[in-house]
């Protein structure tokens, strides 16, 4: 055991001394793997559709569409206005007569922005290097996240997105600072205006906005609550946004047991209630209300669908590859969370999950796990915090015992 500890003094020493060379080494294979896991999807798409250049599919011409209505004059329609930060990007590359592939070249730069925002932000809560790159290799070189850069689809940019507003609420939380809470807002509306989804975080930054300031820990909580009372009252309220939610016939999915999105076989059997009405969301609340264990029970299998990213269908080899990159993060994410208490920015990531979560109880898991690659990457912050927290505790022990 002496000798384990004295060559771990010595390894952690060479760390130290080099502690440069190896974060550019890092680095430089990190960016060499980006790289070419774009390069073989541009080429073959062999990570993606199998197919050459920019990649288009399913709401590809939603954005397209909505681009060429705003230059043209005549407006957005229906669930196009869900979408209107990611139009407007692209509007902006149309009406610089930018071909397609500058769309691709900005979803790839804000990834790689997103990457140094998720590393700068599991080093400031562990203050490990190591630790952030590890989280930073876990992000970069994972071809099920990096396929979808080169996808005229929202993906990409939301993924991103969701990443900045993490930095940048963690930033807010340690640093009391108008400037960062400014940042953070700017980054919540953005990531608001790319996707639907990105309502959720609403609440989520409410409640650590009022943690920020020296209240009494009770109104704090009152405050919190109140403010996602409010939330949840102004969502079934307002008609642009009730609207928006039963475009994708929530009630209906919940009537016809839907887990994964187009895929029947794995609906569950629900209870039949031919009195409620599914074109309003209070009958989701009332089905709901009858049959609390089967709607719990459907939540939490959309939930399980999301959380291990593969279906029935898929291969062995496919099942094998996803998992590698999802059980050790996992295993390390929940290690981190025995910071939780002491740390609020441990929490805050943990919120961002469960928000999305709850999003995906009450709508259905993707087919092809886009939902997933969304909060990923969060997932990747607590997975580094755990990382250092575990090298940590082996080093001290090794050294104390000795």
């Amino acid at each position: 055991m002496k000798s384990i500890a004295q060559n771990i003094i010595k390894l952690d020493s060479f760390f130290k001394k080099n502690e440069k060379l190896l974060f550019i080494s890092a680095i430089i294979l990190i960016a060499l793997r980006f790289l070419w896991l774009n390069y073989i999807n541009w080429h073959t798409g062999e990570i993606s559709n199998g197919l050459h250049g920019v990649k288009y599919w399913l709401d590809t011409d939603r954005y397209l569409w909505g681009a060429e209505s705003i230059l043209d004059g005549s407006g957005l329609e229906g669930r196009q206005f869900q979408f209107i930060g990611y139009i407007l990007i692209i509007a902006l590359t149309k009406l610089l007569s930018l071909p397609d592939i500058s769309i691709i070249i900005i979803q790839l730069g804000l990834s790689v922005f997103a990457a140094y925002a998720l590393y700068d932000t599991v080093k400031l809560i562990s203050k490990s290097k190591s630790a952030g790159i590890f989280a930073l290799a876990l992000f970069m070189c994972n071809p099920f996240i990096v396929k979808w850069h080169l996808y005229i689809l929202t993906e990409s940019v939301y993924t991103s997105m969701l990443i900045i507003f993490l930095w940048r609420l963690i930033n807010m939380i340690q640093i009391r600072k108008v400037s960062n809470y400014i940042w953070v807002i700017i980054s919540l509306i953005i990531t608001m205006s790319v996707r639907p989804n990105g309502w959720i975080l609403l609440p989520v930054f409410a409640g650590f906005f009022i943690y920020s300031f020296s209240f009494n820990k009770t109104l704090k909580f009152g405050l919190t609550v109140s403010c996602l009372i409010a939330f949840i009252i102004v969502l079934g309220g307002a008609n642009s946004l009730r609207d928006s939610v039963q475009i994708t016939t929530p009630v209906q999915n919940l009537h016809e047991g839907i887990t994964v999105w187009g895929h029947p076989e794995l609906n569950l059997d629900m209870p039949k209630e031919s009195g409620i009405d599914n074109t309003k969301w209070t009958g989701g609340l009332e089905y709901v209300a009858k049959h609390p264990l089967a709607s719990i029970k459907l939540g939490a299998t959309r939930i399980w669908y999301t959380i291990i990213h593969v279906r029935p269908y898929h291969s062995q080899l496919y099942k094998i590859r996803v998992l590698f990159w999802i059980i050790p993060a996992y295993i390390l994410a929940i290690i981190s969370l025995l910071q939780i208490k002491k740390k609020p920015e441990v929490f805050a990531s943990l919120s961002i999950i469960l928000a999305h979560y709850i999003v995906i109880a009450l709508s259905y898991a993707e087919h092809d796990s886009r939902f997933e690659i969304y909060i990923l990457p969060i997932f990747y912050v607590l997975a580094g915090l755990g990382f250092a927290l575990i090298f940590k505790h082996i080093k001290n022990r090794l050294l104390n015992s000795n």
